[in-house]
């Protein structure tokens, strides 16, 4: 379920609609919250394992950038924008912002698939698997 729900926001995106564009991102960004799941511990630890996943190094800048492009990609996707969500406001009784802009959605599903992408690649690798699941 996991792949296929990539493969077909892969399909969604190129749409030229914009819910269809909104469906795409939602689709990967559900993949993701998904594969964050998967880790143990609160949300704190479990981005912190995967940013340990692509590096070991808890000093690293890279190790850095990954576990704060998680938690923007949630903060976007839960508090900011109605991607996920049907609620007017967000925990904090927030107003979330409509989607409106195609351009926009297509920039926000690139940004969430590159960091999904790499994950799944680091996981992969470190599970000696084939790699032909994601692509490559």
């Amino acid at each position: 379920m996991f792949e296929r729900k990539i493969r077909f926001s892969e399909d969604m995106i190129n749409s030229n609609d914009l819910m269809e564009k909104k469906s795409a991102l939602d689709f990967l960004i559900d993949a993701l919250q998904y594969l964050i799941s998967t880790q143990e511990g609160n949300r704190n630890s479990q981005y912190s394992q995967l940013a340990l996943s692509v590096n070991k190094d808890t000093n690293s800048k890279v190790y850095a950038v990954v576990k704060n492009e998680l938690n923007e990609l949630m903060k976007l996707s839960n508090e900011y924008f109605d991607i996920r969500h049907n609620d007017y406001l967000n925990g904090a009784k927030q107003q979330r912002e409509a989607l409106n802009d195609s351009q926009f959605v297509e920039y926000l599903y690139n940004r969430a698939y590159a960091l999904l992408y790499l994950l799944r690649l680091k996981q992969c690798n470190q599970d000696g698997q084939e790699c032909e699941v994601i692509g490559i």
